[in-house]
């Protein structure tokens, strides 16, 4: 069969029926499936298949159309251009569906040019023993390869130095900066992108996908001792599986490097190659949920920068959790300060996060009109970038430039798509994210918010445009008054009385921003709690359960911008507390175990940065310290904070003070001095909701909206089953009435109408209790007598959560319908009980009893209840809670009934990071540096300069 054989000419995956959610839920795509080696002649099989067409369903076609033997067995494998790698694909999973998480350009079709191959579908052969059989062009390979590696090793062949290169830069004849950046190079230019100092491995980002990733470079690197081969990620991820299978030992994988130097992808190969070493390539469901997990991360938590198209604007630690086999069991997703700034203010040429971006472009008609949903240049948090300024206030008018809210080559239509399948493929239900969009329009509304003062009262403002409110009313399901007050005034509590104070202006537009923030913060966080969710295991819930790990840290990288603020003084903080935690693995350890030997050793002197770190966090001068007394300071100010500064710590080598009169401080960190502007910085450390707003969130009709508001996972969730159980009892209790009503001659209805009244609850939606309905009102309508031999069991006592007895104590019935036997039995003769219950005399309950009796006798019947994946539950919500304690957000602290501040911004970050070392100080570890090859995000371009100043070049490390 040739290529043309059932050619759609809509390339992979029918991009014509890309489009609209609905449009392809039930839309025909098809499937290239290349057979290679088991159909000589063929490149590729097309296979029609819909979204929830099978694995296995997808070969059995495939090898209809090949003819191939149907007695081996076969698998589908995906090849991923981010990895290279195969990933088998599990029979049950769906193609359509992994297929539409591949970014725009593999859709696409691009005949001749061949790009769009990196991404596809191939049909494998397993064999007995479980692993894939590849054909003999791989087997040879590697013979041949593990061949010459032992002649090498032997001295039959000539050393690959040879070529002017090392793999390993200790091995340099001589170590200077220029050798260090000559050897860099020259493998560059070979597309050599990995190179050895020794245990660490240096990544030089070549922005462009290398064949490098593929299934024989898997095999190949598969326990081999790190430095045997030439050096690869897979050799680190390689190394550190076997040693926490033979040490017994946790492990842990950093990777570091400035922004745009490939941390993210280095970290995505990390994972899915661990994750697969245990399942021998096989898509386990906690691979398939972190795959779902990435582009929804991505989504919501990076955003484009002067430097980078998909920076990540938070770090975060993911832990790969094992059984004692090898096997992957579960994972866990950490975060580290999200850049909540960026939500209402971006410098220019930069964006927002890119969730905002793909929800206008990509939603609806329906969605647009039921969101709100206006043009992107229409949103004040989302067109600062091009906006310049006329008048002295934002709020007046402004001139555009050309906009930046596209990047070229992106399409945000189909990545809305993406993200709504990684969202499905985590276990979000599509109630869920119609809830997670609103609630995004409702930022984006609240954002436009704009005051000014009142003419007749100074002390007063007012909004400029109230016909705002609604609309964040409406999105918010709050009160409109209630959101007036709450953004306009503030309560406050003085001896005996409770005084309401109007806001300034500029107090006004803090209040509006910091609610934004404070939403998007903890709508985040949810995000990552409930993937946390997914990623759970039950075994990690037992105590007595031994779990052995591997992390990897993908964590923002040093920064020094022009303008440094708040955020880039954390992020270079957890940077200087990661270089410590460096020193302390490659040198000092190092040498005092050598010492300890016996072993002559000359010492290296180093940077040692603890001074650095001293200054920053340790107590009581720290000028973290000291930014949080200032930050309670009523009338502090920057002046005064700087001024605090200077007393404590002048004449301290690690902290400058610019000769003129500038609100800044210059700090010697060990890549270098980076000047901080105090301005805001107090503001950004004390960026807490205020009582008023978070006692508005919490009056709000949208459970899911409380719940953001809910500091207590676990209570939140018992609230909510109390909740959806009383709104039952209440719905049971009113069809009921109906019920009583019609049957005393009050409503005229149709027969029918007692399921008609009922159908609106969705606890009947269940083919049991309609079955029955419609048995018990047939018999009813026909005044069928019910005759039986012998007593059965009252259903009441089979089914109590489906109906509602009403009876006093007395008569021995509780209020959930399972009371004594006498009692229901004393109850008998009553047949004119009229208490608003449903089917509250024992003829209707014989009838409803006999008619699930004839329906559950039936063996052809069989119940499939649609239960969602990954329901929460008390014990799972308190472990994760628990995990996460530490960092808990700063959305809800704020109480009106609490006198206490909640902690500061720069002490939640500081007890991360603390868990973070802790955590790293109890696992052996592995460094990754990564370096970006040239700012302008070329491909194979190497730039001296550039490569020379990265924070991870060798001259830092070696």
């Amino acid at each position: 069969m040739s290529a043309r054989d059932g050619g759609h000419g809509g390339g992979i995956g029918g991009v014509g029926t890309l489009g609209r959610r609905g449009r392809y839920e039930d839309s025909e795509f098809t499937l290239r499936i290349y057979p290679g080696s088991l159909a000589e002649g063929t490149i590729y099989c097309p296979v029609s298949a819909r979204k929830s067409t099978t694995a296995a369903e997808a070969i059995e076609r495939c090898l209809e159309r090949l003819r191939l033997d149907r007695d081996r067995c076969y698998v589908l494998a995906e090849v991923k251009e981010f990895g290279g790698e195969e990933w088998i694909l599990n029979p049950s999973d769906c193609p359509v569906q992994r297929m539409m998480l591949w970014p725009r350009g593999a859709l696409e079709q691009r005949s001749g040019s061949g790009g769009g191959e990196d991404y596809r579908f191939l049909l494998r052969q397993k064999n007995l023993d479980g692993s894939i059989h590849y054909g003999g062009s791989l087997q040879m390979w590697l013979r041949v390869t593990e061949e010459r590696r032992r002649m090498t090793e032997r001295g039959l062949l000539p050393q690959e130095e040879v070529r002017g290169d090392h793999a390993d830069l200790c091995c340099l004849p001589e170590l200077t900066e220029r050798s260090l950046l000559d050897n860099l190079r020259s493998r560059f230019r070979q597309e050599r992108i990995y190179t050895y100092v020794g245990s660490i491995l240096i990544v030089i980002n070549p922005f462009q996908f290398l064949p490098i990733y593929n299934p024989k470079y898997v095999k190949m690197y598969d326990n081999h001792a790190l430095g045997d081969l030439e050096p690869h990620i897979y050799a680190v991820a390689d190394v550190a599986y076997h040693a926490m299978l033979q040490r017994r030992r946790n492990q842990c994988i950093v990777i570091s490097g400035e922004s745009g130097s490939g941390k993210t992808q280095s970290t995505n190969f990390l994972i899915h190659h661990l994750t697969a070493l245990s399942q021998k390539g096989f898509a386990s469901g906690v691979e398939q949920i972190i795959l779902g997990a990435g582009p929804v991360l991505e989504a919501f938590g990076n955003a484009k920068t002067a430097h980078n198209n998909n920076s990540s604007r938070f770090g975060k630690f993911i832990q790969v959790n094992y059984q004692e086999s090898g096997t992957v069991r579960g994972a866990y997703v950490e975060k580290y300060l999200l850049e909540k700034s960026r939500l209402v203010y971006q410098e220019h040429n930069e964006r927002n996060y890119h969730v905002f971006y793909y929800l206008l472009a990509g939603a609806s008609e329906e969605e647009r009109s039921a969101f709100h949903l206006k043009k992107p240049e229409e949103y004040h948090y989302l067109n600062q970038m091009t906006k310049k300024v006329l008048r002295l206030h934002w709020e007046n008018y402004y001139e555009s430039d050309a906009d930046c809210f596209t990047v070229e080559g992106e399409d945000l239509k189909h990545d809305f798509e993406r993200l709504q399948l990684a969202m499905e493929m985590v276990g979000f239900l599509p109630a869920t994210r119609k809830q997670i969009f609103s609630l995004l329009s409702a930022i984006l509304h609240l954002g436009n918010i704009r005051y000014k003062k009142k003419t007749y009262r100074d002390d007063s403002i007012d909004i400029c445009n109230p016909e705002v409110l609604p609309t964040v009313s409406e999105l918010l399901e709050v009160k409109e008054e209630m959101l007036f007050e709450a953004l306009t005034t503030r309560k406050t509590m003085t001896v005996g009385e409770r005084l309401i104070v109007p806001y300034k202006l500029a107090e006004a537009g803090t209040v509006r921003d910091s609610m934004a923030k404070s939403l998007y913060s903890a709508l985040f966080d949810w995000i990552v709690f409930r993937i946390n969710h997914a990623l759970l295991n039950n075994r990690d819930l037992e105590e007595s359960a031994k779990i052995f790990s591997i992390g990897v840290l993908d964590i923002f990288g040093f920064e020094d911008y022009e303008n440094n603020s708040f955020e880039q003084f954390c992020i270079n903080f957890a940077n200087e507390r990661l270089q410590h935690y460096f020193n302390q693995h490659i040198f000092k350890l190092e040498q005092e175990e050598y010492r300890a030997e016996g072993i002559s050793w000359h010492n290296i002197d180093y940077i040692d940065n603890t001074g650095c770190i001293n200054l920053i966090s340790k107590k009581p001068t720290a000028l973290l310290h000291l930014l949080d007394e200032e930050s309670n300071f009523p009338q502090a100010s920057n002046q005064t904070l700087l001024d605090k500064f200077k007393r404590q710590h002048e004449g301290n080598g690690y902290i400058e003070f610019p000769a003129v009169m500038e609100p800044a401080f210059i700090i010697r960190h060990y890549a270098g001095k980076v000047k901080y502007g105090v301005k805001d910085f107090r503001e950004k450390n004390t960026d807490h909701m205020r009582p008023d707003i978070v006692a508005l969130l919490k009056s709000s009709k949208n459970a899911f909206i409380c719940g953001l508001m809910g500091i207590d996972p676990p209570a939140t969730f018992r609230w909510a089953v109390l909740r959806a159980f009383f709104r039952a009892m209440v719905a049971f209790r009113e069809s009921g009435k109906r019920h009583v009503h019609r049957k005393t001659g009050h409503d005229a209805a149709a027969p029918c109408a007692v399921l008609c009244s009922v159908d609106s609850f969705s606890f009947l939606h269940h083919p049991v209790h309609q079955r029955s309905l419609e048995i018990l009102q047939r018999c009813k309508e026909e005044k069928y007598s019910v005759v039986r031999k012998s007593l059965r069991t009252p259903l009441s006592d089979l089914q109590g959560s489906n109906t509602l007895n009403e009876k006093s104590p007395r008569d021995g019935v509780g209020w959930n319908g399972r009371g004594g036997r006498q009692g229901r039995l004393s109850s008998s003769g009553s047949n004119t009980e009229e208490d608003g219950g449903i089917f509250v005399n024992s003829t209707s309950s014989k009838l409803l009893e006999r008619a699930h009796g004839i329906l559950m006798r039936n063996k052809n019947y069989k119940s499939k209840p649609s239960l969602p994946k990954h329901l929460l539950d008390v014990k799972s919500l308190k472990y994760l809670s628990n995990l996460t304690l530490h960092d808990r957000i700063t959305k809800s602290l704020l109480h009106l009934h609490k006198k206490k501040k909640p902690p500061s911004i720069s002490a939640q970050f500081q007890a991360s990071l603390n868990k973070l070392m802790e955590t790293l100080g109890q696992s052996e570890p592995y460094f990754v540096k990564c370096i970006r090859s040239n700012a302008e995000k070329l491909p194979l371009r190497f730039n001296d300069g550039g490569c020379a100043r990265s924070p991870a070049y060798p001259c830092s490390v070696a």
